[in-house]
């Protein structure tokens, strides 16, 4: 789904009209967040990561300090405060911990007798991620999504991740941001059947209620068992569902099917895809999944040339024919129509005017088929990616849902932000296959993928305006300068790639230059919020809201800075990218881990009393967060 659009550190944010007043939120007693400067990412070949905090207690005061790996392996020390700081080594000062390798470290610091028994007032957490040599990534815990299955089919405790998984939930349900979120449990233990069923229905996108079934035949149009849902099973109800039984009356959680829609599985997919060869931890199910995955995106793909959009309340009607994809598909094998699920209500209109799905779907494909040229489906992908594209970029110019740039080359979905989706898709697919012939119409000859990309990439240059930015919109813009840059870089030796390169640069600094409205921040912020006609950033979708963060654009910056860094090496672009990142991982006005223990990036944090500080976060973890944070990591990492 698109969610509403999102700031740095005050000593890479130019002076301007915007300018930020200072003021200081309310901290713990401790702060972990010296240790996320100037980066939360540590390199293993230093042999040890330095934990640096800050205090407001005495000094001689005992500071504890916890080590969860995600490995699943929890390490303890202690250290007493002075000068109002203190300061550890991992893993040196950590009795029994191991010598460093590629991981994440999930780091606790308190000044109470025990975690957690004071956790708003005197527990800080901070993330860690060690990389390996030449910046290799460590396996990202991905729990949120897992099946809990292994490569063997033991299943949930007698699987392999169990262990681990076991650990990193119950530290997150112990955690402050938990506590914050008012979902802790001090006593949770996945182990415990009630606890287990929790979590499954409150905090994991896995489907398990089908899990189990014999998947040698199909449920539906559902062709796999690979399957997250929009959101856990609770989430599902009469504010975003129908009824199954035709009564608004009946609100039982058995009469909302859950469903996903088409674009939150391909971002996560896209993930998975990433980390296709890294090495997992431990030998769960992530390949297994991640297919079945891809089996049902492209059975979710639209094959015959009848439309099939649904007419809607209103009398209008959609025209959705070949490449087209569905806008999602319910557990049971249904489609997500107009007028069922999350469009049951008439104002969500996700799929108008060329919608949300394809360009993502399209996405998801291309980084498919890098991951597997030869695999078992990549001829599948190389049909459906055709078939997409022939839609996209010319079946699309007669309905309006694309439109032509002033040279005649076509705009996918008529605003930029979709197009770059599509174009990030065929990049990928171009690394592995740049000669796969493409048929956009019946009378034209088939051209070679590398050069549809091409004309792509020129689309979107020539349709940036001449202040460099297409939109008001953060996400829009991140997103066209990651596809321009990665166009730059699969395309170095290209007349044209200056051109993209330039214009990447002209939209970065244009975004980079904004500062919020005075009015909404008291702190500066690596995070970024919408245009305003006055040339700031604001967070309020409307002036009667409160201040929102949606923190998924965060995720899409990380990749656009990390890729507009890799191919013009300006530090400026790695260290606001870095200082995003370090917000996420503690260095936030919360004290919190906002890349959690599962794997899952909350949806936005929340300024509700409205003093310029945000101060609130609900548990609504989301795909598009957690996805986008997770790949703008990758990317970060790849540098």
């Amino acid at each position: 789904m698109k969610l509403i659009p999102t700031l740095f550190l005050s000593t890479l944010i130019t002076a301007s009209s915007c300018a930020l007043s200072a003021a200081t939120p309310q901290d713990p007693v401790v702060s972990l967040k010296d240790s996320l400067m100037p980066s939360a990412i540590k390199s293993v070949a230093a042999g040890s990561v330095d934990i640096l905090g800050t205090t407001k207690a005495a000094d001689a005061t005992p500071i504890r300090v916890r080590v969860t790996s995600s490995i699943g392996t929890t390490f303890l020390t202690r250290v007493d405060a002075k000068d109002g700081r203190f300061v550890c080594h991992f893993p040196q000062d950590f009795p029994g911990a191991p010598a460093l390798t590629p991981m994440l470290l999930y780091v606790d610091a308190t000044d109470a007798a025990e975690f957690g028994e004071a956790a708003a007032s005197h527990d800080a957490e901070a993330l860690l991620i060690v990389a390996g040599t030449h910046n290799t990534p460590p396996d990202l815990p991905l729990i949120f999504m897992d099946d809990l299955l292994d490569v063997n089919g033991h299943a949930d405790a007698e699987s392999v991740q169990w262990p681990r998984t076991r650990t990193l939930v119950n530290l997150f349900m112990h955690s402050r941001a938990a506590h914050l979120m008012k979902i802790n449990r001090p006593n949770f233990d996945l182990n415990t059947p009630a606890d287990f069923a929790w979590f499954k229905d409150h905090a994991t996108l896995y489907d398990f209620d089908h899990r189990d079934r014999d998947w040698s035949r199909p449920l539906g149009h559902r062709v796999a068992r690979g399957y997250w849902r929009a959101v856990w099973s609770t989430w599902f109800n009469a504010s975003n569902d129908h009824p199954l039984d035709g009564n608004a009356a009946n609100h039982a959680r058995n009469n909302f099917r859950p469903y996903t829609f088409t674009n939150d599985a391909a971002d996560l997919l896209v993930l998975y895809q990433m980390l296709h060869d890294a090495a997992p931890d431990v030998a769960d199910n992530r390949r297994d999944l991640s297919d079945g995955v891809l089996a049902n995106l492209l059975a979710m793909q639209h094959r015959s040339s009848e439309n099939f959009a649904l007419k809607e309340v209103s009398g209008k009607q959609e025209h959705y024919t070949a490449g087209a994809f569905r806008y999602g598909i319910f557990e049971t094998g249904e489609w997500l129509t107009e007028g069922t699920g999350w469009f049951a209500n008439p104002k969500f209109r996700d799929f108008a005017r060329g919608g949300v799905f394809n360009g993502r779907a399209v996405w998801a494909l291309g980084v498919s088929l890098k991951a597997a040229p030869k695999g078992p489906r990549a001829r599948a992908v190389r049909d459906a990616l055709g078939l997409a594209l022939r839609f996209c970029l010319h079946d699309g110019l007669a309905l309006g849902y694309t439109v032509p740039t002033k040279s005649g080359l076509p705009i996918w979905n008529r605003t930029a932000g979709e197009h770059a989706y599509l174009l990030l898709g065929m990049l990928a697919a171009c690394e592995v296959d740049p000669d796969m012939p493409v048929k956009l119409s019946d009378d034209a000859p088939a051209r070679q993928l590398s050069a549809v990309t091409i004309d792509a990439l020129n689309a979107l240059a020539e349709s940036a305006p001449p202040d460099g930015n297409w939109t008001k919109y953060a996400n829009a813009t991140a997103m066209n300068i990651a596809a321009l840059a990665e166009g730059v870089r699969v395309f170095k030796n290209h007349e044209a790639s200056a051109r993209w390169k330039d214009a990447a640069v002209k939209a970065a600094d244009f975004w980079i230059a904004l500062q919020p409205v005075p009015a909404e921040r008291k702190l500066p912020t690596p995070l970024f919020g919408q245009l305003t006609p006055e040339g700031c950033m604001t967070f309020r979708g409307n002036k009667n809201d409160h201040a929102h963060m949606p923190l998924y654009i965060g995720g899409h910056w990380l990749h656009a800075l990390a890729a507009l860094h890799s191919v013009t090496k300006n530090p400026n672009y790695a260290a606001r990218a870095q200082a995003i990142l370090s917000y996420y991982c503690g260095n936030n006005p919360l004290h919190v881990r906002l890349l959690n223990e599962l794997g899952a990036v909350n949806n936005r944090v929340t300024d509700m009393d409205g003093d310029g500080v945000e101060d609130t976060l609900h548990w609504d973890a989301y795909p598009e967060s957690t996805a986008f944070v997770q790949i703008g990591l990758l990317y970060l990492l790849a540098q």
